[in-house]
């Protein structure tokens, strides 16, 4: 089943939309444990592991809004099927929609 073009520009604004909460989210961290939240290595290690997170997961939103730029899109002016991205729960969990 081909994509309408209705279904990929939700698909890519839902993927802009967890790229950039992600982004914010990751750098809120950053910045709190940068201005001493927790102090030591550990401290250090994790804002290096964070960076790390933030590094992957960028790439998983960049590869993620090239397959939407590949979809190819359907012609037919049916009937409208579900958006299969839209979801009422986080993809990841323990992390708020």
């Amino acid at each position: 089943m081909m994509a309408t073009q209705e279904q990929i520009n939700a698909a890519r604004r839902t993927i802009e939309r967890l790229r950039d909460q992600h982004a914010n989210d990751v750098r809120k961290l950053i910045g709190l444990l940068e201005n001493g939240a927790m102090k030591g290595t550990a401290a250090d290690k994790l804002i290096e592991d964070c960076k790390g997170w933030q590094a992957a997961y960028n790439n998983v939103f960049n590869r993620a809004l090239a397959l939407v730029d590949s979809t190819t899109v359907s012609t037919e002016s049916g009937a409208s099927t579900p958006d299969p991205l839209a979801r009422s729960q986080s993809p990841f969990p323990g992390v708020p929609y």
